[in-house]
């Protein structure tokens, strides 16, 4: 096979050097563009470059400054907020709440972004802009903004509600269920506000309230498990006056339906409340330092006391506790319970592993008390005994009378005997005795008795 060499005519190689000029041509005025482009923009901020949500594109940073001050900040103080929170708008003082702030940081960090990329990269920000955003930042009056944010909480937090249990004459237990409640979180809100401010926001930011949610103390799952009377106990009043019988309702009113928790001590005092004429708490006599005086809330020591019984028989923990000086008449020795607002109370706990519910009601000149929890705990009783072990008797005191015929008496005051007291608590469970123990130690003093005779002579 012949093989011939293949040359080029002239007319192609004319033809080839055109066509490179005309690349190199074209490549020249490309990195021309370029170059000049890069140029034009060596000052300005590039395309779709955004501070506190405002475009500066194209602009210098010292046009950027005022621009931000004009169109931004000046409004922004001027006007205010409206900061929407669930719905609800709270008008926002920002010249109250910026203390100062810093445009230029923000300005220089957009006006240096894609400033140290190559000619190319440049080249093409500017023909396709950026999207790149700044903030500026701001120094806050914390104090006016936790002001504020204690306005919104006022609207937004709401109170858990405890679960509510009643009972019924038939003894049957209702339980209504607890509400949650929640509360604003105030840093969070705080944050968000902030934010706000420092993306740009104008005439108002609207915000979804962040909440924690809180739990009743009490709830339904607690008190379901409550469904058995444990123990009771009752006096009478019948020679009460009107007096004591309105304080022993007060009291007995303020302990009704009370639930003491699983660990909880309960407190008389704390519970019924300073005994005053203002809370509607009357003059009875009130049993004082060994002898009966007028004072306010007299009578209130029968509630205490009968309480007090229902709870040793529950097998609830005494933690305080105090006799009368004289024994009392309406209950039995050793388990009477004197109360005196500021110093003298009935503490107990209640260790039961299940919470208690205290219902006192008055009925027929009787004050009840009726304890209340789980009939798990119906396997378990208790039995109080009282001993009497030492019978003080009381002396009598001769006063002579000069109007009283020679030889007369007459007794002025009664005289009534002392006691000492033993009140011990046995547990049996499931008719077992389980343990024994000494809930006091109690002595009630004799009160003596008053004669007078006479020495009058009608001679």
């Amino acid at each position: 096979m012949d093989y011939r060499e293949y040359r080029l005519t002239k007319a192609a190689k004319i033809t080839c050097l055109e066509f490179a000029i005309c690349i190199i041509g074209l490549l020249l005025g490309f990195f021309w563009e370029i170059n000049d482009k890069n140029e034009q923009w060596n000052d300005l901020i590039y395309p779709g470059i955004k501070v506190a949500g405002i475009d500066l594109g194209g602009k210098t940073k010292l046009e950027g400054n005022k621009i931000i001050e004009a169109e931004y900040i000046t409004p922004l103080l001027e006007k205010g907020l409206n900061v929407i929170v669930d719905g609800k708008t709270y008008k926002l003082d920002c010249s109250r709440l910026i203390k100062s702030y810093d445009i230029e940081t923000g300005v220089l960090k957009a006006f240096e972004t894609g400033k140290a990329l190559s000619s190319i990269n440049k080249y093409k920000i500017i023909k396709h802009g950026i999207s790149h955003g700044y903030d500026i930042s701001y120094e806050y009056d914390e104090d006016y903004l936790r002001e504020f944010s204690s306005i919104v909480e006022m609207d937004i937090n709401r109170e858990p509600e405890d679960a509510k249990i009643s009972v019924n004459f038939e003894d049957k237990i209702q339980v209504v269920d607890d509400i949650k409640g929640y509360r604003l979180d105030v840093e969070k809100l705080e944050e968000e506000v902030k934010k706000g401010i420092e993306s740009g926001a104008l005439n108002e930011i609207v915000i979804d309230a962040p909440l924690i949610e809180t739990k009743a103390s009490i709830t339904g799952e607690d008190l379901h498990v409550i469904d058995a009377k444990i123990s009771s106990a009752s006096t009478n009043f019948f020679s009460s006056s009107v007096a004591r019988i309105k304080n022993i309702e007060l009291a007995a009113s303020a302990i009704n339906g009370i639930v003491l928790m699983d660990g909880e001590v309960f407190s008389f005092n704390e519970r019924v409340g300073e005994r005053t004429r203002e809370r509607g708490f009357q003059v009875a006599p009130v049993l004082e330092d060994g002898s009966y005086k007028l004072g306010i809330g007299g009578g209130i020591c029968q509630v205490s006391s009968t309480l007090y019984k229902a709870m040793l028989d529950s097998g609830l923990k005494v933690i305080e506790r105090k006799a009368h000086g004289l024994a009392p008449s309406y209950i039995g020795l050793g388990l009477d319970a004197t109360v005196s607002w500021g110093s003298i109370d009935l503490k107990m706990k209640n260790d039961l592993g299940y919470p208690l519910l205290i219902e006192a009601y008055i009925k027929d000149k009787n004050i009840y008390i009726d304890l209340f929890s789980s009939s798990n705990l119906k396997n378990r009783t208790y039995v109080i005994k009282n001993d009497v072990y030492q019978k003080i008797l009381p002396k009598t005191e001769i006063v002579s009378d000069v109007d009283l015929p020679l030889g007369d008496v007459l007794v002025v005051k009664k005289g009534s005997p002392g006691y000492k007291v033993r009140v011990i608590r046995e547990a049996y469970e499931n008719g077992q005795l389980i343990g024994t123990e000494v809930i006091s130690e109690d002595i009630y003093k004799p009160v003596n008795q008053i004669v007078k005779r006479g020495i009058k002579n009608n001679m």
